[in-house]
């Protein structure tokens, strides 16, 4: 349990709400059972995950997203949320589960299936069964009762396996004290700093170096693919209803309760958050709306080749795009994520999958391309030159880091080194570990390292690049546990350590399944989420 607690400790806040969106995610908004598209992303068990049913489900996460953040979602937000991987492997162990409950012989019966649904909160009023909410969720989510239903039965045959695989689960009170140390103790290191102007060595490249360099880095000066594209853009506020209706809001304020909470944690009422209620829930519906428009126009103009013509019967405004590299978008392009990847494999009159941006979503047609080439030398050859030096300076401040770093392992003190060497040994003082490192700056690399170190094992196994230097570090001290407040906290912290240990627990689950039905052929994976 202790390296998936190290794995992940130091990122539960945005593990939880990545937790809450799934939860809510799966049981609400799962993808239909009997979706179909032209494209299939894997098989299981004869059942066809479809690349259509992804983007459904990668659409919906996307909004669930938005709605809990709103103007607070960055790009980094997004970025370690991971919602595409989130989608794409809630489809395969939505399959995975299924096809395990039956193999386990589990079975659903109507009056489980009736007993959840009624005791859903979000379906409840006053404590009682509202069937007013529960068709505004159908209505909502454009979901008929059958669907619904096929996905609260899998919801429950997956807390059916999960009992027979989490039951017996125990903490013991060693693991309890790791968690509680991870979350309190703070660390204090010292560290030096070796970077290329700390190596002091003239470099002149010959002609053959330059040559043999830009061949072996010729990605990185081959001018890309261009492209000359048009595009349809269905923007969510274009197509965000005009008004909502009274119950909607309460419906959408009531599943969104925990978004509108003064700065003392108290609920604010609907009466002083109704604008905004108003406000999010035309925008969650203008994306909605804008996503369905989108793919009716895709699937239509796929099938008819009929872009221009089905743009103008449609009062669908056609904009171009002249060519421009695959590894530069253009300004209107930048929240779309992956679109060379996208349009990479396209050919001329070729029309793109619908492409997800922050406000709306594209379908691109190609319109003509030219092929990426790499330059002559002659042409470039002072930005090779340059690079080339820069790479051979920071390789041999590598060499001279692990140089350092054997000589650490084998007695040498790092006082004496660092006077050896005319390199300055820092401290970052007492802190709690995390992506920050006082001094340094942020590496969730350098912040992994340190929590690994101890009295016993000072440096860590490799010199980490943080900000263009390379730095070792060597433990010095730690704060002084209060055991006090870690027996006040204990069951608190069990409770954590039960939550991460089941977790741990029905990750192994799944992976061993899904890798033992992959050998079976029971799962036949067509596209990978890279692919996507």
């Amino acid at each position: 349990m202790l390296k998936f607690l190290r794995k992940n400790a130091r990122s539960w806040v945005m593990y939880i709400i990545i937790g809450i969106i799934i939860c809510v995610f799966v049981l609400y908004f799962g993808a239909k059972p009997d979706g179909r598209s032209t494209q299939t992303i894997a098989i299981i068990d004869e059942r066809i995950i479809s690349e259509g049913e992804f983007h459904e489900e990668y659409r919906k996460a996307m909004d669930m997203a938005r709605l809990r953040y709103g103007a607070k979602l960055t790009p980094e937000i997004l970025k370690k949320m991971d919602l595409k991987r989130v989608a794409y492997d809630s489809l395969l162990n939505q399959q995975i589960v299924i096809a395990k409950a039956t193999d386990l012989k589990i079975k659903i019966s109507d009056e489980e299936l009736r007993s959840m649904i009624m005791s859903m909160p979000a379906l409840q009023t006053d404590g009682l069964f509202d069937e007013r909410k529960y068709q505004q969720l159908l209505r909502y989510n454009k979901l008929s009762a059958e669907d619904f239903e096929a996905l609260q039965k899998i919801n429950l045959a997956a807390s059916k396996i999960d009992v027979l695989i989490r039951d017996g689960i125990k903490v013991s009170d060693k693991e309890i004290l790791d968690i509680y140390t991870m979350q309190n103790q703070k660390v204090n290191v010292s560290f030096i700093q070796i970077s290329s102007k700390d190596v002091k060595r003239k470099i002149n490249p010959t002609e053959e170096e330059l040559e043999n360099f830009l061949k072996e880095n010729s990605n990185s000066f081959r001018i890309s693919e261009q492209v000359k594209i048009k595009y349809l853009y269905f923007s969510g506020d274009a197509f965000a209803p005009t008004s909502v209706s009274d119950s909607d809001i309460r419906d959408f304020y009531s599943r969104s309760r925990d978004r509108y909470m003064t700065k003392d944690g108290k609920q604010m009422q609907l009466i002083d958050v109704k604008s905004n209620v108003i406000k999010e829930l035309k925008r969650a519906r203008g994306m909605q709306n804008a996503y369905s428009e989108a793919k009716k126009s895709h699937d239509t103009i796929y099938q008819e080749n009929n872009f221009e013509s089905y743009a103008a019967k449609n009062r669908l405004s056609v904009n171009g795009v002249d060519f421009f590299p695959l590894n530069r978008a253009p300004q209107q392009f930048t929240s779309v994520k992956d679109l060379a990847a996208s349009l990479l494999d396209l050919g001329k009159n070729d029309i793109s999958k619908i492409l997800t941006a922050d406000n709306g979503y594209y379908l691109v047609r190609i319109i003509d391309k030219k092929a990426a080439y790499l330059p002559r030398l002659k042409d470039i050859k002072s930005d090779v030159e340059k690079r080339y030096i820069d790479t051979e300076i920071q390789n041999l401040a590598a060499k001279e880091t692990l140089l350092i770093l054997e000589r650490l392992n084998k007695g040498e003190t790092l006082d004496k080194i660092a006077r050896e060497k005319g390199l300055i040994i820092n401290e970052t003082g007492l802190f709690q570990p995390g992506s920050t490192i006082p001094k340094l700056g942020v590496s969730p690399e350098a912040a992994e390292a340190i929590i690994q170190l101890t009295a016993n094992k000072p440096y860590p196994g490799k010199p980490i690049l943080v900000n263009n230097s390379y730095v070792i570090f060597k433990f010095k001290d730690h704060s002084i546990i209060d055991l006090k407040d870690f027996e006040a906290k204990k069951d608190l912290y069990r409770r954590m350590g039960s939550s991460l240990k089941r977790e741990e627990a029905m990750q192994s689950w799944l992976e061993g399944n899904k890798e033992a039905m992959k050998k079976e052929g029971r799962i036949k994976i067509k596209k990978e989420v890279k692919d996507l």
